[in-house]
């Protein structure tokens, strides 16, 4: 089968968009060919499809249906390349997203390196606490819930220097109980710093460079925690994203991610 590929670069957490028209049936067995070592290789793959609703400039569907704000903002950048958008010209468009509810608002601007974007993220549906087992070990931890992904937060100090063993670990013992989208985060709130494993369950285990739901979880954490808005700018290992969470009547009234892109191949592939 031969595959028409756009690669780009969201904060390194490298995203493959198929152009090819690939039945929904066959889409995961196609992404996981895709990002693969032996073929394009990435950390995610997104499918590009005609809007449902014609308000949207263009649709995407995730591997497993689930929503990414990353890929969201690499499809603006896509479109934006298309359009040859001027150096310092910004755009604001709506996109159809898979996971989430409501169009999606983008707003994306060139620069003389790739793209800036921001993205309206859906709300999550709970920011609550709780009771995990670990082998021997019982933890009461904030999870955050949004359609088609559900993300777990734990201070990395808990676990010191096998928080990346444990976490794996864990993505195992605990899937039963969360999405087929799931992410285990690793977060440091003296430095700001965010280390994500995402799973999908039976396709793949990643630890990203840089994770946009994953961002907006801890977003969305902290506004909770601390009963009002947030700016945040989270490091992680692929670079900076920034979250800004606004806080109304004790919910959370809206939410936003912000990071740099890049399209960084465009190509066939074969499988």
């Amino acid at each position: 089968m031969e595959i028409d590929f756009i690669k780009a670069s969201p904060t390194q957490n490298m995203t493959i968009l198929v152009e090819t028209q690939i039945p929904v049936e066959n889409q995961l067995a196609v992404a996981q060919k895709l990002i693969s070592y032996n073929s394009v290789y990435a950390e995610q793959a997104g499918f590009i499809q005609e809007p449902k609703d014609k308000r949207a400039a263009m649709g995407l569907r995730m591997m497993a249906g689930e929503f990414c704000g990353n890929a969201t903002l690499s499809l603006a950048a896509w479109l934006m390349e298309q359009k040859k958008l001027p150096i310092g010209q910004k755009e604001t468009i709506l996109l159809e997203i898979s996971g989430a509810q409501r169009l999606v608002l983008c707003q994306i601007q060139r620069e003389e390196q790739g793209y800036v974007g921001k993205v309206d993220m859906p709300l999550p549906i709970s920011v609550d606490r709780e009771e995990f087992q670990l082998g021997s070990e019982t933890l009461v931890l904030p999870v955050v819930r949004f359609e088609g992904i559900a993300h777990i937060i734990v201070d990395r100090a808990q676990w010191g220097e096998e928080a990346k063993i444990k976490a794996e670990q864990a993505s195992f013992q605990w899937a039963e109980k969360m999405p087929d989208a799931f992410g285990i985060l690793l977060w440091d709130g003296n430095t700001e710093r965010l280390e994500p494993l995402v799973c999908l369950k039976n396709t793949s285990l990643i630890w990203e460079r840089g994770c946009g739901s994953g961002t907006s979880a801890i977003g969305a954490f902290l506004a909770m925690q601390a009963g009002g808005n947030i700016s945040l700018q989270c490091k992680q290992p692929g670079g900076t994203m920034g979250v800004q969470v606004s806080v109304k009547d004790g919910k959370i009234a809206s939410l936003q991610i912000a990071g740099q892109v890049s399209i960084v191949a465009k190509g066939k592939a074969y499988i």
